[in-house]
């Protein structure tokens, strides 16, 4: 069962369910829901079983409470209490310290939505379905988007599917970006290595390597005769490379294209994610970056947040005043989360001390600061941001707002720019003066 049944099979529940069921999940025995419901105790148990049976349970008598305790610890644990979930284990799982990419079946993993009763998770999975489709993620730094594309190469090998990811902070190298040839022969080096049997370049023509590049991958296609998910990871990072990142994003779009005309490439299926959009010299109509689904990852809403609370075993409490300072962004809320749940720092201490050098984010701040200070027309901007106490407009600094909203300091709506939450306002206003 996804999040998306459960929540539908929730809200088609009589309020009288519901409150047996919220009576039930916080540890309430029989004998007190019978006496709240002006029931006999005999029924609770039948009620309690019936409700089960709506979430497709197929369990035995005995096992159908623990089975309401799972589904509702991992889709509404806010209606769990803590000694519940603890006495059940549904969330023992270690807190692993936030950073890396959530793997596909972590707990802390939180869906998110641009419609109700459809996660964009469903959206995307759907997609790849679709012969010669293309996934379109974007994202600032820390906001999940490699996390969510890990998600979708487990659909795609669950579908039977060939996923090749590839981030671009990794591909790009000194020896293989001074020209577009370089580039496209890595490219595709690194796709075919993938498949130990798959034999090496043969008639690569260096002065059209984006027909060698397509032919080469035209006939991986016809080998495998299998649908492949190519995952692209981090494309951004070729966008200070013009000419190549012109050229490359030209490539991609004709192979997104070419599904039209040979059945081959309805085989391919295509994810990019990217932290801002492209500002250079580029062909919007040569490009992927106005075609197939797009997706934003935004921050996480209070609910969210809550339901990670709830994952942490912490009082909900901390909700309202940790998103004063954080926002709802992911990897801020998940960190301040695990320093309260494994070194048991109070939400008062953390908050006092998040916009200094000794607080809990110093390292990821720091390292923000390093970069600014590096880029000098970046900072410049940066600092009229935070020095304005409303958004502002900066109409001659659209370039240098972009970057700043890919590294994920500032947000943009509309054409107003204002720092992504106060940590950020607090700490960069002490030091870039």
């Amino acid at each position: 069962m996804n999040k998306e049944i459960f929540n539908h099979i929730y809200s088609q529940l009589t309020d009288d369910e519901k409150e047996t069921l919220q009576l039930f999940l916080s540890g309430q025995k029989y004998e007190q829901i019978a006496q709240s419901m002006n029931w006999d105790t005999s029924n609770v148990g039948k009620k309690l079983k019936a409700i089960a049976s709506k979430f497709n349970n197929s369990k035995s008598v005995k096992e159908f409470r623990e089975f309401l305790f799972e589904i509702f610890c991992q889709y509404r644990p806010n209606l769990v209490s803590a000694e519940l979930q603890k006495f059940y284990g549904f969330h023992t799982s270690k807190i692993i310290l936030p950073g890396r990419p959530e793997k596909p079946d972590s707990p802390f993993y939180i869906e998110r939505y641009r419609v109700k009763r459809r996660s964009i998770e469903s959206e995307c999975y759907e997609k790849i379905e679709e012969p010669g489709s293309l996934v379109r993620i974007k994202a600032p730094k820390k906001m999940g988007k490699t996390s969510l594309m890990r998600r979708i190469q487990a659909k795609a090998n669950q579908n039977d599917y060939l996923p090749i990811y590839l981030r671009f902070d990794n591909l790009i190298e000194p020896d293989n970006i001074s020209n577009l040839n370089d580039f496209l022969k890595a490219f595709n080096k690194n796709i075919k290595s993938r498949f130990t049997d798959v034999s090496d370049i043969k008639d690569w023509d260096s002065k059209n390597a984006k027909i060698s590049c397509t032919q080469e991958f035209e006939a991986l296609l016809f080998y495998l005769e299998k649908e492949i998910v190519l995952l692209l990871d981090e494309v951004d990072e070729i966008f200070k490379y013009s000419e190549i990142a012109k050229d490359f994003f030209a490539m991609l779009r004709s192979w997104y294209e070419e599904s039209n005309n040979l059945e081959i490439w309805e085989n391919l299926r295509m994810v990019i994610a990217y932290s801002t959009e492209y500002h250079g010299k580029l062909d919007i109509y040569q490009s992927p970056f106005n075609v197939g689904l797009p997706i934003e990852l935004k921050e996480f809403t209070p609910d969210q947040v809550t339901q990670l609370v709830y994952l942490h075993q912490l009082d909900p409490e901390i909700v309202t005043p940790l998103m004063s300072m954080v926002g709802g962004h992911p990897y801020l809320v998940r960190l301040g989360l695990y320093k309260m749940s494994e070194d048991e720092l109070k939400i008062e201490e953390l908050l006092k001390y998040a916009p200094t050098e000794s607080g809990i984010y110093q390292e990821h701040l720091s390292r923000h600061l390093e970069t600014l200070v590096d880029k000098q027309n970046i900072k410049a901007v940066f600092h009229e941001v935070l020095k304005a106490n409303s958004p502002v407009r900066l109409p001659q600094k659209n370039r240098e707002l972009h970057q700043l909203e890919a590294m994920g300091l500032i947000t943009i709506k509309g054409d107003d720019a204002e720092p992504r939450c106060q940590l950020y306002r607090q700490y960069f206003q002490e030091r870039l003066r």
